[in-house]
Parts: C-alpha cells; structure tokens; sequence
C-alpha cells in the first residue's frame, strides 16, 4: 500500500478501498466490473462524499483514523 500524508484521504475514516467492502458498499459494482480488478487501481469510496476519490486526494472534512479495540488501521 502506498504511503499517504496526513490529510490525506487514503489515511481518513471516511475512505474504504479494501475491495470486499466496496462491493458491500456499491450494490451491483461487480456486474460493471469488480473492486478487485486492477482497474480500480488504489482509487476508494468516500464514504462523506458517495464518491470514488483517489487516495492523495483531500477535504476539509479529513478525520484522522485511529486505532480502536486492539484494530490498528491499514497502511
């Protein structure tokens, strides 16, 4: 995974990229094609905006993620 400056949306709460997730997320993404093709390339869901944003992309509305119950978070 590549590394993300702080503030930036690959390292917010609201960005999800795990594939498995996406396609929970985005009913019917698999019948375009699939969140694990690499197609997709690093690009996740926001979950703020609805949108497909690239992981050095940033908002005003980043939230740092933090480690909760022992889960430390992707990167």
């Amino acid at each position: 995974m590549a590394v993300h400056a702080k503030g930036m949306c690959g390292v917010c709460r609201h960005f999800a990229d795990d594939p498995a997730e996406l396609e929970r997320a985005v009913p019917g993404l698999n019948i375009l094609s699939s969140a694990f093709g690499s197609v997709r390339d690093e690009t996740g869901l926001c979950a703020l905006r609805e949108a497909f944003v690239t992981p050095s992309a940033g908002c005003a509305d980043f939230a740092e993620i933090r480690a909760e119950s022992g889960n430390s978070p992707a990167g």
